[in-house]
């Protein structure tokens, strides 16, 4: 997959085919890519769209908390009745404005602020997290389509030995026996082919449900490139996005701690009315106005365990992002020493490939020329399968450990 790619002895039909790129296509339709899928999951994802109207819902609670900078307006009406009481209807426009509080609004205001910014970063991530899935459902199928390709093409390989050995076997020079092993290797192959193809069924339901795209698609191959050193990446991680949501997260609690520790000072708080109609004795007058102040003494030892839980918060959120910060770390060390092995194992298995192809090729030739058995070309067989299947599982590993990587060092998807 992507930059690996095995030998190419011309002589071997199953290399051939291992080089040829899965799902080509002779018609000139653009295969499908892992932007085009994550592009598709991302447009049907009920969570990513139940998460970004949580942060709507945020937006809107900072807007909530805002409107206490601005005065409220309001109308009133009223009429008193009672036993001997004539009737005292009154009527008119009241405004009330909170002169100071203490900060706590602007506080208050700066820390939903914080938080809806932290919700919209956590939904950038989660972004990223969708990717991964999406890019774990399309390796997987490439991957299960490789592994298909190659077991019809050792078939194919498997039944011309079969003919050649019935050949022999009706002259003498190969045994029944030989032809009854050829034959129960066969089995095992379809055997092995028909479970592939379950598999890759499975896999094409889990497709189809992240993408929605249905039947067969013809997937292109993923890119596998070295890693470069760990340090650029682990500079990075101190941007990414989780982390930069845990940073405004720790903000936004330092900024509630402060409101915290200003619930007892004093609040001043202006009221007006104006009366477009109002009973005796106040008949005359037409508006009036107040100043309130209130000093808080005594809360019952509210002010305090409020402060000290606001205290909390904040430490609680700090070591968040310290966990968010070591987490990333950790993530780029793993995915980029993944990569690099992976590549080193698919680059070994090339030149084992390679060897395995030559080894089988050379067997046949002993065999017909009766210098080993049957059982020892069918060994050689088995093993080009198994090296084969052995490098499109490490190219696959290859690939998902550069989207790993990708994502841990903090993708722009």
């Amino acid at each position: 997959m992507g930059e690996v790619r095995p030998m190419k002895p011309a002589s071997l039909a199953l290399l051939a085919a291992l080089t040829l790129p899965l799902y080509a296509q002779e018609d000139g339709a653009r295969s499908v890519t892992l932007d085009d899928a994550y592009k598709l999951a991302l447009a049907r994802s009920e969570e990513l769209a139940a998460s970004a109207e949580g942060v709507k819902q945020l937006e809107y609670a900072e807007r909530q908390i805002r409107s206490a900078f601005r005065p409220s307006l309001y109308g009133f009406a009223s009429e008193t009745v009672g036993d001997g009481i004539g009737g005292r209807a009154q009527a008119g426009v009241a405004l009330d404005y909170s002169l100071f509080s203490g900060m706590r609004d602007y506080l208050a205001a700066k820390s939903a602020k914080l938080r809806s910014e932290a919700a919209a970063l956590a939904l950038a991530r989660a972004r990223e997290g969708l990717y991964r899935d999406t890019a774990r459902a399309y390796i997987n199928l490439y991957e299960l389509g490789a592994e298909i390709r190659i077991r019809r093409e050792q078939l194919k390989i498997a039944e011309d030995r079969l003919r050649e050995l019935r050949s022999r076997a009706a002259i003498g020079r190969s045994r029944r026996s030989e032809v009854v092993e050829a034959r129960a290797r066969i089995a095992q192959d379809e055997a092995a082919l028909q479970a592939a193809l379950s598999d890759e069924e499975g896999a094409r339901f889990t497709f189809a449900f992240v993408t929605g795209l249905e039947g067969e698609p013809r997937l292109a191959e993923l890119p596998a490139p070295p890693p470069g050193p760990v340090g650029t990446y682990l500079a990075r991680a101190a941007v990414r996005r989780d982390v930069a949501a845990a940073r405004k997260a720790l903000e936004a609690a330092e900024t509630e701690a402060k409101a915290g520790d200003r619930l007892l000072w004093p609040a001043l708080d202006l009221s007006a009315d104006y009366y477009l109609k109002r009973p005796s004795p106040n008949r005359d007058k037409d508006w009036e106005a107040a100043l309130s102040l209130k000093l808080p003494f005594y809360t019952g030892g509210y002010a305090s365990s409020a402060a000290e839980e606001y205290r909390s918060r904040a430490e609680a959120a700090r070591l968040s992002l310290r966990l968010a910060q070591r987490t990333a770390d950790d993530e780029i060390k793993r995915a980029h020493s993944a990569l690099g092995r992976a590549i080193a194992v698919s680059d070994s298995l090339e030149k084992a490939l390679g060897l395995a192809l030559e080894n089988s090729e050379l067997q046949a030739a002993d065999y017909k020329n009766g210098l080993v058995t049957n059982i020892d070309v069918l060994n050689a067989q088995n093993s080009v399968l198994q090296t084969a299947l052995s490098l499109e599982q490490a190219r696959s590993r290859a690939a998902y450990a550069a989207v790993e990587l990708e994502i841990a060092a903090g993708t722009e998807k």
